[in-house]
């Protein structure tokens, strides 16, 4: 077990329990989607677990930079979708056009998570899903 952690191997393991983890989650959301009868918000939970999911990523993000970036506050809560993708960003890990489209989903997920159901619909939802999963794809 020590040759194997001393050689990076359970790193690696952790990683594909962890883009196992993430898939299924993704797969949710989108059968949450898929689910929903028009007309009564049954996207919504979709819009919260894709978010819920994007700012699981950004916090590994934080974590996984050279310089490590903090996932909190000075006053120890977690830092919110916004300061995680403003901190990224500084760091340089994406460039402003991708942050613009990160807060564009955060801005989806908070309407979700704070049952402002008016400020955005299925079709936006599916665009954050789809999103999501290439940045994922792309970045983690």
């Amino acid at each position: 077990l020590k040759a194997d952690y001393d050689s990076g191997l359970l790193e690696d393991v952790y990683n594909l329990v962890e883009s196992n983890v993430v898939s299924d989650y993704m797969g949710q959301a989108d059968q949450l989607l898929g689910e929903s009868i028009p007309g009564q918000h049954g996207y919504v939970p979709a819009a919260v677990l894709c978010g819920a999911v994007l700012e699981d990523t950004l916090r590994r993000m934080c974590l996984r930079q050279m310089l490590p970036i903090s996932i909190l506050k000075r006053s120890g809560d977690k830092k919110t979708l916004g300061a995680l993708i403003d901190d990224l960003q500084k760091a340089n890990a994406y460039n402003k056009m991708k942050a613009d489209q990160l807060r564009s989903w955060a801005k989806v997920r908070n309407y979700a998570a704070h049952g402002e159901f008016h400020e955005f619909n299925k079709r936006e939802v599916e665009a954050m899903i789809n999103g999501v999963k290439g940045f994922i794809a792309d970045y983690l």
